[in-house]
């Protein structure tokens, strides 16, 4: 009776685990709690992405987004909506003067930079005491050779200057300033109210623009005294450089309503 009791106390014994079984089973948990509570967050992610869907308003009209784009400038565009009449000498003068003035500060600034930063031209000849001197002690007049070589630049920074101006605005910022504006002419009519009419009546190309600048540039320098001969006795105020370039200045006036 006792030996019966014994057996079945034995066969009733759990088997112990191994260390490779036990880690094989906690890897199975450790992958079915993985995937459970992947499809829980899942879900949970679904389900907050339903509620901001009905939440968002569905955008029926299409929205434009604003561009910093400006308009291309038209010059043309206020003197289509402008008396014209051939320009007077005194404006014409004071915008040159206005030119002038704004040409001249530029080459000061350039003689400044190339003489305190450059070193490339001598202070001592700039001075007015050297420039008498030479003239009164030496036998010929002597002219700096950078000082030259400014000149010949400034004339050259001139003519390009004008002629992007007249090739972009029609006029040269003393020109702008005073409502002048230099068109292209072959045909020109005076109508009995002083207005004009011009034809074609449209900005110079860069041709015209370049041989009305190189022209204007060498008279005024060389011939000033031809240039206001040529303002006060043409017809219509045309000097050389405008006939050279079959251009016209008018003065633009507003139209009155």
């Amino acid at each position: 009776m006792s030996s019966d009791s014994e057996t079945s106390s034995v066969q009733a014994k759990p088997r112990e685990m191994t260390v490779d079984e036990y880690s094989e089973l906690l890897a199975k948990w450790q992958h079915a709690y993985y995937a459970w509570n992947t499809s829980c967050v899942t879900y949970h992610n679904m389900m907050m992405l339903n509620s901001l869907a009905q939440q968002i308003p569905i955008l029926t009209t299409t929205t434009t987004l604003p561009t910093n784009r400006s308009p291309p400038f038209d010059p043309l565009a206020e003197i289509r909506n402008a008396r014209l009449k051939v320009a007077s000498v005194w404006r014409r003068f004071l915008a040159e003067a206005i030119d002038f003035i704004i040409l001249h500060i530029f080459k000061i600034l350039m003689i400044f930079v190339l003489a305190n930063y450059l070193h490339l031209i001598d202070e001592t000849h700039l001075s007015l005491s050297y420039m008498v001197s030479s003239i009164l002690y030496e036998d010929s007049l002597s002219f700096p050779l950078e000082l030259l070589c400014v000149e010949l630049a400034y004339l050259v920074i001139c003519i390009a200057f004008e002629s992007f101006c007249l090739t972009r605005y029609a006029a040269t910022p003393g020109k702008r300033l005073l409502r002048l504006r230099v068109l292209k002419c072959n045909h020109l009519q005076i109508q009995e109210n002083g207005d004009v009419a011009i034809e074609p009546g449209t900005i110079l190309n860069s041709g015209a623009a370049l041989i009305r600048s190189s022209f204007k540039t060498l008279t005024s320098t060389f011939l000033f005294p031809t240039v206001i001969i040529a303002l006060l006795t043409s017809q219509n105020r045309q000097t050389s450089y405008d006939v050279a370039a079959s251009a016209v200045v008018v003065e633009l006036e507003r139209r009155e309503s």
